[in-house]
């Protein structure tokens, strides 16, 4: 009876862990095949400074969609691929070690208090390795775009 007990605990235990992680943004798999919408240089003086770098902006077809239509579906997604930079040869900045893969994903009804946004970022671009502890931090900074659904990006 006791091991009965003890394997119905942790099956609950494993379904609440299962619903918390329910709402977690996932890694976005093979997002480098999606629509590369646009790349960008942060310089010293952009904010936040923690962005500073060359960034590669990627649209999944439904945010492609909604960049076009400015509705975005649930299941949009952009990825923002953030690097460190290094000064090269000639005059030239280059790409370097990756920061963060960072990630949204529209959800109307999961994200409700972030705009039907989830966001999250995975350091160095690990999977394993989560960054947002509160996905209203990340809100922040979309908040004055709320008249383009709190997306940054502009059309295509």
């Amino acid at each position: 009876m006791k091991k009965l007990l003890l394997v119905a605990g942790l099956c609950a235990l494993a379904s609440v862990t299962a619903m918390a992680d329910g709402d977690q943004v996932p890694f976005p798999e093979g997002y480098r095949t999606w629509y590369h919408h646009h790349t960008t240089v942060n310089l010293p003086g952009h904010s936040p400074e923690s962005n500073i770098g060359i960034q590669h902006v990627y649209a999944n077809a439904a945010a492609r969609e909604g960049l076009k239509s400015g509705n975005y579906a649930d299941g949009a997604a952009f990825v923002v691929d953030r690097f460190k930079t290094v000064e090269g040869e000639n005059n030239t900045t280059k790409q370097a070690e990756r920061k963060v893969i960072a990630t949204m994903v529209r959800n109307a009804t999961k994200y409700p208090e972030t705009g039907g946004w989830g966001f999250e970022g995975f350091k160095g671009g690990d999977p394993n390795q989560r960054v947002v502890k509160d996905m209203k931090n990340c809100f922040v900074c979309h908040i004055p775009h709320s008249a383009t659904n709190y997306v940054i990006s502009k059309g295509e």
